[in-house]
């Protein structure tokens, strides 16, 4: 097996767009939630979402028209912020070898409205060929294949809210095993809270009384804690073997020493904890074998949940004591599902890059049930050589991850 590293990194995200403006964010506290107007007058008892603000969809219009659907859209901006990163350019080695592997939970589905109303209309001239390229869940792997005329291996993989760091991991065993020098890989949202957002918020599953002051509205391990918060972008990061990044002098940003995904088999949508469980204790020995005794940080999947924190915590507990610091991105950040595992892998490698620890907001009084665990309160300002982070879904999928500094 060989050593992978993050050459590039890329990010969209709703506390900013852009490397640099993210990780002052992250430093500051920076929100991304906000009243939602729309989500009032539709019914919803949950008007708080994380959008994403400031995008401009015009660079990618094609005949004055969007032909590329806003997940392509948001996956080109942080590939190409991630490649720039890692000193590469489009249709050239070793991009034009390539895999490109960005994952989505719901793919460009946002046009289905548009796409329905125009087939009323016109049933033979609408919808078109671009409808199509804009639907597909693959809808951002193929457009960044294009761009970049990257001809290795085009995949999206869909695993719920482990999607992004399903996609990133499988990247990471592509290169390890050979078949890959370099691989293209994160995941993609679309604005889903018409589509997701009526669900969770028909079962409870989002805050619901918050709407008047929106940034307190998602609450991580907090005894107060009532559900996610929606929200969209990307994340993609450039994966390289150690030893071709270092042939061409390539930055090297952080290294993979651990990865591993299981499904706990348990119910759809509770989980029980024992595949979270098996794929951090997996990582831990993936990194042993590399050196690696000791996690500094874990960047916790918390999304906000009543009992989806409790058994995150206790997984934690149970395995590093009061050991590593533990922090949330999503009190911040909000849920972006497909996208946020891979967006919650660059938060981490900005945090290793940057010297500091990203506070858990709104955790005013954590909750019993989250205890003994060494929560991120306020930020840290400190250096951290290893980290873990981890994601769960819907269905059971688990994903963990330890990145460490070189």
């Amino acid at each position: 097996m060989r050593r992978v590293v993050v050459t590039g990194c890329g990010i969209v995200s709703s506390i900013g767009i852009g490397n640099k403006t993210v990780a002052t964010s992250l430093r500051e506290g920076r929100s991304g939630l906000q009243f939602v107007p729309e989500m009032k007058a539709y019914g919803l008892r949950c008007n708080v979402a994380a959008p994403i603000v400031g995008f401009d969809e015009a660079i990618f219009q094609e005949d004055g028209k969007p032909r590329l659907s806003r997940a392509a859209q948001y996956g080109l901006t942080a590939v190409f912020e991630a490649i720039a990163e890692a000193g590469l350019m489009p249709h050239s080695e070793p991009l034009n070898s390539a895999a490109v592997i960005l994952g989505s939970g719901g793919g460009g589905q946002s046009c289905l409205p548009e796409t329905a109303l125009r087939s009323d209309a016109n049933p033979i001239d609408e919808p078109g060929i671009y409808e199509l390229r804009r639907q597909m869940n693959e809808t951002a792997a193929v457009a960044v294949a294009q761009r970049l005329g990257a001809e290795g291996r085009v995949s999206s993989n869909s695993a719920a809210c482990a999607t992004g760091l399903y996609n990133i991991g499988f990247g990471y065993e592509l290169v390890a095993a050979g078949l890959h020098d370099c691989c293209i890989c994160g995941g993609v949202e679309e604005q889903s809270w018409q589509r997701v957002g009526v669900s969770a918020d028909n079962s409870l599953g989002m805050p619901t009384t918050f709407n008047e002051t929106p940034k307190a509205a998602c609450r991580p391990f907090d005894r107060d804690r009532q559900g996610f918060i929606i929200s969209e972008g990307s994340a993609a990061v450039v994966l390289e073997s150690y030893d071709a990044a270092m042939a061409r002098g390539a930055p090297i940003y952080a290294e993979i020493v651990g990865y591993a995904a299981a499904n706990d088999g348990h119910d759809l949508y509770v989980a029980n904890g024992d595949a979270m469980r098996r794929v951090v204790l997996s990582a831990l020995s993936d990194a042993a074998k590399l050196g690696v005794a000791n996690i500094d940080y874990i960047n916790a999947h918390a999304t906000g949940t009543p009992i989806g924190d409790a058994i995150e915590a206790g997984v934690i507990r149970e395995i590093f004591g009061t050991g590593p610091a533990v922090s949330s991105c999503k009190g911040v950040t909000g849920h972006s599902q497909g996208a946020v595992g891979a967006q919650e892998v660059v938060y981490t490698v900005l945090m290793l890059r940057n010297e500091f620890l990203a506070a858990t907001a709104n955790l005013e009084h954590p909750s019993d049930d989250c205890g003994g665990i060494d929560h991120v309160r306020t930020r840290r300002d400190v250096r951290i050589d290893t980290a873990l982070t981890m994601n769960n879904g819907l269905g059971g999928t688990n994903a963990a991850m330890i990145l460490r500094a070189l």
